[in-house]
């Protein structure tokens, strides 16, 4: 029970540490001597750590079990955000943030199987609230990105390296007994671990999974520089649009609990929640105003927000067999959206505007709506 009490305790820390480079950028990009162009190839590049990890982790699960590679992940997250707090140049931030996005990766596949682990039977509630507890934790960082606004940015890092460090030695503290016992997956071959990429129903909702979570990563980031730099809002603009966002993304991932617990399909879930994502990027490309912009952030956030949990609540529901591959499969999904769709707005933005990143980021998630409308699950 402690362990899965710090699980959420984590979620909450992880919360809080995401929020800096998107809230902070401004800072970042002054401090570190970075433009927005080189802030959007930094988050692409930084994902090479993410497909190290993936690319390691079917021989790495045979060896070392989840609950190590949630401490070790947690660990080594803890030096990344103190060497990007200590950080004044884009090549050391940098290198910085792609150990980070190594380290994460570790510890956000590991954690959803800690959590299945010690509670098999709760698995279908326990996702979806460790998923809300996130978003909370998002809506009071808004708080706190409000306040280094006002200090130092580079409080945040170190302060998030030192919560991490903390949280780490807890866990091994109280390591579960059972922890030990828990089954690790026997793959033959190298291939053996990516076996589900056969299954076409699979790589649809791969291909649906990897878009929306490569916009919502752009979701997290873009619209915070739009208001900074388009509508010219200042730090307690910041603030209230992360609350917003974040609140509205805790409302999403609760309503969907008991929409889950009554039988509702997750696939119709994901397209009505992939839906409203939609219409709010349409509709902030075209924000004039902060307040509209807000409300746009609403509409995004309630859209984007319970996609997460639904799809793996969806995933473990279709494809129980074999729990470690889904979570590798799902994070470098992932990542490679990630990866990949940050240098496209780089693209976009050298030539165009930010409005019209949102118009783009629009475009993805219909065509990845009709990809998982084509599935039969």
């Amino acid at each position: 029970m402690v362990s899965r009490n710090l699980l959420f305790v984590q979620v909450i820390a992880l919360a809080f540490s995401t929020s800096l480079f998107g809230g902070l950028g401004e800072e970042i990009r002054t401090a570190c001597s970075i433009n927005l162009e080189q802030m959007s190839l930094l988050m692409g590049f930084s994902q090479i750590g993410s497909l190290i990890s993936f690319l390691m982790l079917p021989s790495l699960s045979k060896r070392v079990g989840s609950y190590s590679m949630l401490i070790s992940g947690i660990f080594f997250s803890s030096c990344s955000l103190l060497g990007m707090g200590l950080s004044r140049a884009l090549i050391p931030f940098g290198v910085f943030f792609l150990l980070s996005t190594l380290a994460g990766y570790l510890y956000g596949t590991s954690n959803v199987m800690v959590l299945i682990n010690l509670d098999p039977k709760r698995s279908k509630t326990n996702i979806p609230i460790m998923h809300l507890t996130y978003s909370i934790g998002g809506m009071f960082s808004g708080l706190y990105i409000a306040y280094l606004k006002r200090t130092q940015w580079y409080y945040g890092y170190v302060q998030m390296a030192a919560l991490y460090a903390l949280l780490a030695f807890l866990f091994l503290i109280f390591r579960p007994q059972q922890a030990r016992a828990w089954t690790k997956p026997k793959y033959q071959s190298l291939g053996s671990g990516f076996s589900l990429l056969k299954d076409a129903q699979f790589s649809r909702f791969l291909f649906f999974l990897i878009t929306a979570n490569a916009v919502e990563y752009c979701a997290i980031i873009y619209p915070l520089a739009f208001i900074t730099e388009v509508l010219g809002g200042g730090a307690r603009a910041i603030g209230s649009a992360i609350v917003i966002l974040h609140g509205s993304i805790a409302c999403s991932r609760l309503i969907v609990i008991p929409l889950l617990k009554q039988g509702v399909a997750p696939k119709r879930l994901l397209f009505g929640l992939s839906l409203v994502c939609t219409i709010g990027l349409l509709l902030l490309a075209f924000a004039s105003s902060l307040g509209v912009a807000l409300l746009c952030l609403s509409l995004l956030g309630f859209g984007i927000g319970a996609v997460n949990p639904v799809s793996q609540v969806l995933e473990i529901t279709q494809w129980p067999q074999d729990l470690m591959q889904l979570a590798n499969l799902r994070s470098m999904g992932s990542t490679a959206g990630r990866m990949f769709m940050p240098l496209l707005v780089g693209l976009i933005l050298t030539t165009f505007s930010l409005a019209s990143v949102f118009v783009f980021l629009a475009c993805c998630m219909v065509i990845a709506l009709l990809v998982l409308l084509r599935s039969t699950f």
